[in-house]
């Protein structure tokens, strides 16, 4: 009796054992179907990650294709429009010379995009027609009109009869009470060649008095600020001119560093709200 007590209870040990085994095995079988599960909805996530990201990355290309497209367009346009604008190549250069400078000082955060505006070629209405501008510079810190002059050789700047000495034959050719400007160089023989032209100085001069009389008639009081830009690399200027109002500049670096130290060392009285309504009354003037 004992016995059969024994191996019945073996009997139920064993069955126990293998219904723990079976069960230990269903339940590993499943955490290993769960985890493949897992495994597959991460791959799949994975995928539908890199996917979505690979979408993106082609819609960024797009757009900056596009975008790159767009600046070109405007680049060219603008490129266009500047030709059209110029009268020659040299207010070209000195178009490229200010787009530098405000770049650069943008850059260097001196200013805002908005508180420097370069205008060429602008034609302002006087009492016998218009009179044309080659650049009119909108800055912070006033408004300044640029004359540039593309001439070549030896320039002589205010020369006058009480100054001919220095060339006595001209004594009696020079006007007695106005500036002269005469310019020296030799043609493409080497022929010398003398060449006498309107004075710049008193140019640009009255140029500022003609702006400054169309503002205020707008109801835009100010001082016209003048430069004189002679661009042309082969060249030499002899400035024997008294006048005191007018900047003189022979080269790129002189004019950069005439506005930045307009910038520096000058009060701005100009917002960029006040820039762009001056702007737009010059816009609205009477253009040739």
């Amino acid at each position: 009796m004992t016995w059969l007590i024994i191996c019945m209870l073996l009997a139920a040990s064993v069955g126990w054992l293998a219904y723990i085994v079976k069960k230990e095995k269903a339940k590993q079988k499943e955490m290993r179907n769960n985890h493949f599960q897992e495994l597959e909805a991460m791959k799949e996530l994975q995928k539908a990650s890199l996917e979505t990201a690979a979408a993106n990355f082609d819609e960024n290309v797009n757009l900056l294709s596009e975008s790159y497209k767009r600046e070109m367009e405007r680049l060219m346009i603008e490129n266009e429009e500047i030709r059209k604008n110029y009268r020659n190549g040299e207010e070209i250069i000195t178009h490229q010379i200010l787009e530098n400078f405000k770049a650069d000082i943008i850059r260097k955060t001196l200013i805002s995009p908005d508180e420097m505006i370069i205008m060429p070629n602008i034609f302002i209405p006087e009492i016998n027609g218009t009179r044309q501008i080659d650049h009119l510079v909108l800055l912070s810190t006033g408004i300044y009109v640029i004359e540039t002059k593309p001439w070549k050789g030896h320039i002589v700047l205010g020369l006058t009869k009480m100054g001919s000495h220095k060339f006595s034959f001209l004594a009696e050719l020079v006007d007695r009470e106005k500036e002269e400007t005469v310019v020296f160089d030799n043609d493409e023989s080497g022929a010398l060649t003398v060449k006498t032209y309107e004075n710049p100085i008193n140019q640009v001069q009255e140029t500022a008095i003609i702006l400054s009389n169309y503002l205020k008639d707008q109801d835009v009081t100010t001082w016209i600020n003048t430069v004189v830009f002679f661009n042309d690399d082969e060249k030499e200027v002899h400035d024997w001119s008294d006048n005191s109002l007018v900047k003189r500049v022979s080269n790129p670096e002189q004019l950069q560093r005439f506005f930045l130290n307009e910038l520096t060392s000058k009060n701005r009285i100009y917002g960029a709200f006040q820039l762009q309504n001056i702007k737009h009354l010059i816009e609205n003037a009477n253009y040739i």
